[in-house]
Parts: structure tokens; sequence; C-alpha cells
């Protein structure tokens, strides 16, 4: 069954078109701010094609409020300030992107996906609106509002499959298998010593940059594996990405993240002591992500400041 779109009943009842014309404004704008924020921060963290597809979300959002005025035009309605009404708006709607705005794995496929799921959740938003009514003008303006986001969610959905087909051509491995602790170790032993190649290149690049405080922080990661690394696992130079200090520890912090996606993963095809060992590892390697994330978000900030401030 699939899962409600909101925790709590909304609590929204208009009861007036300029209400209704209100909440739908202060959606639209809502959104619109989470678009060039998000896009904003992607840039600045490196996540180029990421940004890319979120400029073309803002892009739609922007006609989506311009929408909004032309109909509140249209019934007569004034268009009020999207502050009065914003707390008005459920919260669920943004959920998702506030628990993958900090990702460094938020690729254009999960973006259009978050989207298309936001554009849903609005859908069904606007539905509980014309159910609850009583007034037959705010139910049928409701029911059309409904319809709209319907629209909207088709066209994520699009997108969604385009980048989908676009990042699986690009994909250049197989989800990985166990069958066995020893097949499990090697796994660990694989993806520890990639890890640990990537991130010295890295932290000495970041250093190269005269960052030393950053490429320290990834140095003391690199002292809590989740398994020792394979010494004899096929080397491979790691060169560091390009970029400033943000772009340079998303990068760290993906590589994380894959590693976490591969564990879970396992979780899903395991049991007993392999499903043991590979939760261990995935704690691990969750509480990595957890202390990069957390600076890798101050540094943000930081970089967001310095932006503003010229």
């Amino acid at each position: 069954m699939r899962e409600p779109p909101f925790e709590h009943s909304p609590d929204a009842h208009p009861k007036t078109l300029a209400e209704l014309v209100g909440i739908a404004n202060a959606i639209e704008q809502e959104s619109v701010r989470r678009y060039a924020a998000l896009a904003e921060g992607m840039a600045l963290r490196g996540e180029a094609a990421t940004a890319a597809a979120l400029r073309v979300m803002l892009a739609e959002e922007r006609k989506h409020v311009d929408a909004v005025a032309v109909w509140a035009a249209s019934i007569g309605q004034k268009l009020p300030g999207a502050d009065k009404f914003r707390r008005s708006v459920p919260a669920d709607l943004w959920k998702a992107w506030d628990e993958a705005a900090g990702s460094a794995r938020m690729t254009p496929y999960r973006a259009f996906a978050i989207a298309a799921d936001s554009e849903q959740k609005a859908f069904a938003f606007y539905s509980y609106l014309a159910a609850e009514t009583s007034d037959p003008r705010i139910r049928a303006q409701a029911e059309q509002l409904a319809i709209e986001e319907l629209g909207h969610a088709a066209l994520m959905r699009r997108f969604r499959r385009q980048a989908w087909h676009r990042e699986r051509r690009e994909a250049e491995e197989l989800p990985a298998t166990v069958a066995s602790a020893d097949a499990l170790h090697a796994l660990l032993g694989r993806h520890e010593a990639d890890i640990q190649a990537r991130h010295r290149a890295i932290a000495a690049r970041l250093r190269a940059l005269g960052d030393d405080e950053d490429a320290a922080l990834l140095e003391r990661l690199l002292r809590s594996p989740s398994w020792p690394a394979d010494a004899h696992a096929p080397h491979t130079a790691r060169e560091a990405p390009g970029g400033d200090a943000v772009a340079l520890l998303v990068a760290a912090q993906g590589a994380l993240e894959a590693f976490s996606e591969t564990l879970e993963d396992v979780l899903r095809t395991t049991e007993g002591e392999l499903f043991a060992e590979a939760e261990k590892a995935l704690a691990s390697v969750v509480t990595r992500i957890a202390q990069l994330s957390l600076h890798t978000a101050r540094r943000l900030q930081e970089a967001q400041a310095l932006q503003g401030a010229r």
C-alpha cells in the first residue's frame, strides 16, 4: 500500500477564495525560493548537472507563479503576500527536499523524482481542500488546482525518466551481491581501499589549496574505517576532482554515500551473521557521512554568506 501523503491532516481550511489564492501563491513562491537556493547550493558544491536540473525546475516553478497570478485575476482576486499564508502549507511538501539537501548523491534523477513526489503531494493537498470545504466555489477552484498539479507531476516524471536513462547509460558498475562471509569481507575491503585512495587524494588537494583544516578532517576519518582496506585490491591512482574546498568535500562524501548504498543493497538480500556484519559496517559509514556532511554544510553556509556579501 502507498504511504499517506501527509503525516498529519493539513491544518488549512480556506473560507474564502482570497484565502485559497493566498495558499496557492504561498506554495509556488516557496517552491521558487527553495529551488533557487538548492540550485545555488548545488552549484557551489560542484554538482553542475544537479544544479542544471534544479534550474529547469526553477524555470517551471516561475511559470507556475505567473499562472497563479493570472488565475487569481480571472476569478477577481488580488494576489496577497506569500508570508501571510506560508504556515497554512503542510511542511510535508518540503520534507523530502530538506532530507536530501545535504546529500552528496543528489543526482538529476533523484532531484526530478523528489520534484514529482512534491507535485503529487500538492495534488493531494488541493484534493483535501476540495473535499473539506462546504463552499462550492472553493471546491471547484481547489479541484482545478489539483488537476494542474497532476500535470506538473507528469512533467517532472518525464524529466525523471530522461534523467534515469541518461544516468543508466553513464553507470559503470552493476550492484554487488554477496553470498558468503568471504565475499562480504572482500567487498568491504575493496570499498575501503577505494575510499582511502580517494580521500587521500582529496586531502592532498586541500592541503595544496592551503586548507589544512578540511584536509585534517578527511585524514581523521581515514582512521575509522568500517573494515580494513584490502591491501591486495587493484590499485588505481586517484586524482582529486577540481573545484574549491566545498566541491572537494562533497566528492569525499559522495564516495562514502556510494558505499552506504551498496551496503543497503546487501542488507536487503542477506540475513543472520552476514546481515549483522553488514549492518555494523553501515553504521560506521553513516557516522562518517554525518561528520563530513555537517562540516560540509558549515562550509557551504560560509561560501553562500561570502557570495551574498559581494
